[in-house]
């Protein structure tokens, strides 16, 4: 288990040539990137274990650079969690954040993306599965990401620290912000980029979250809509759920050119979307959209009865 990290944060820029950073600049950005691997920790551990940040100055670079250790302790009654992962060690949570190689996208590389690419009312649609997440915007660009890391950049709270983080290179002098594990650079924040991640709201990945699955096979009409946009009520796996049915496949069943009466079985994809919390815990209710129709049976006609007499 990795309960101890290293990595590197580097600031550099002219002003920054001589080794020195204003004491006003470090000190809060420091801070800050404490408190978002003391929250990280948190939110994945809960009290099940407690997070360290210590710090080690090196000043051979042209540049101003300090060596971070993150040092995690578990509580004994934890430890056996770790087969189960249960627990996410320092490693995780240095990977989820971008600190170190080996996690995909990272935090900040996340929340630039967002800060770039999201503006003021425009919809994100987010897509989680076997622990990736898929953010696509309203242009149609798209990113995977960790779940892990969505999670923390649902959190307005550790994006106003990574604002702390990054303002230094608001300053005349500073030019980039760099994480680095050994001689690997893990990713870097500019001028351009931190002038957009500090103006940017808190709330980048908030109440547009939604899990969209795919779902393929047969539903059963029972209530059609003969005219009107309404939804139809269909038995799907057992039960009823009401769908939005493709318009054009719609106006063909109302003027005749397609038989569909209750008890019709169709062979469909469902897209399935609901709204999601920040930690992944649905809010209200499903909403059904069928996507696309590739088959028909119509319903077994009645048996004529014989005379009883």
């Amino acid at each position: 288990m990795a309960t101890h990290v290293r990595t590197t944060i580097r600031y550099d820029g002219p002003a920054l040539a001589g080794h020195e950073m204003d004491v006003q600049d470090l000190a809060p950005a420091l801070l800050a990137l404490a408190d978002i691997v003391q929250t990280a920790n948190r939110n994945f551990n809960g009290s099940a274990a407690s997070m360290k940040v210590l710090v080690n100055a090196d000043v051979e670079q042209r540049c101003f650079q300090i060596d971070i250790s993150l040092v995690q302790s578990i509580l004994d009654q934890a430890k056996g969690f770790f087969a189960d992962d249960h627990v996410k060690t320092a490693e995780d949570i240095a990977k989820a954040i971008g600190l170190v190689v080996g996690g995909g996208v990272g935090l900040f590389k996340f929340v630039k993306w967002l800060s770039a690419n999201r503006e003021a009312g425009t919809r994100l649609e987010v897509r989680t599965e076997g622990g990736i997440t898929v953010v696509i915007n309203g242009d149609g660009n798209s990113i995977n990401v960790p779940t892990d890391t969505y999670r923390l950049a649902s959190d307005p709270v550790i994006v106003d620290k990574i604002k702390k983080v990054v303002r230094p290179l608001r300053r005349a002098g500073y030019e980039t912000l760099s994480f680095v594990e050994g001689e690997h650079i893990v990713d870097t924040v500019d001028k351009e980029d931190a002038r957009a991640i500090t103006d940017a709201p808190n709330n980048l990945a908030e109440a547009t979250n939604e899990d969209i699955v795919e779902i393929r096979g047969p539903i059963r009409i029972k209530t059609p809509q003969y005219e009107g946009s309404a939804k139809w009520t269909v038995m799907s796996g057992g039960r009823a759920i009401d769908v939005v049915m493709p318009p054009e496949w719609v106006q063909r069943f109302q003027s005749n050119e397609v038989q569909a009466p209750p008890g019709t079985v169709l062979e469909v994809v469902i897209e399935q979307r609901i709204t999601v919390d920040p930690k992944g815990n649905p809010v209200g209710a499903p909403a059904f959209t069928v996507t696309s129709i590739s088959g028909l049976t119509l319903p077994h006609p009645l048996a004529p009865q014989g005379d009883l007499f």
